[in-house]
């Protein structure tokens, strides 16, 4: 699943914590974006819910550290986004 972040300065930080976590394999693929892979057998709608959520702990955890957290994941601004690609998980 493909997260883009709306912020190049987080892409590095994003990617640690996907590395710290045993299940998931994460691989950059633009200036702002990385693909994310959880280990397991999943179905495509369940994977994409669970990157989802780590999405959103990762943000919990970069708002602790001082970054502004978007209002939500997926972009789209109706409380599941914030409109300008920050956090979108595609």
């Amino acid at each position: 699943m493909r997260v883009h972040l709306g912020n190049a300065e987080l892409v590095q930080e994003l990617i640690r914590y996907f590395e710290d976590q045993p299940d998931c394999v994460v691989r950059r693929i633009g200036e702002t974006e990385v693909e994310v892979s959880l280990l397991g057998s999943y179905r495509r709608g369940p994977h994409d819910l669970a990157v989802e959520e780590r999405v959103s702990a990762f943000w919990t955890h970069a708002n602790g550290n001082g970054h502004r957290l978007p209002p939500s994941s997926n972009g789209n601004g109706n409380g599941n986004g914030n409109g300008n690609g920050n956090g979108t998980a595609r």
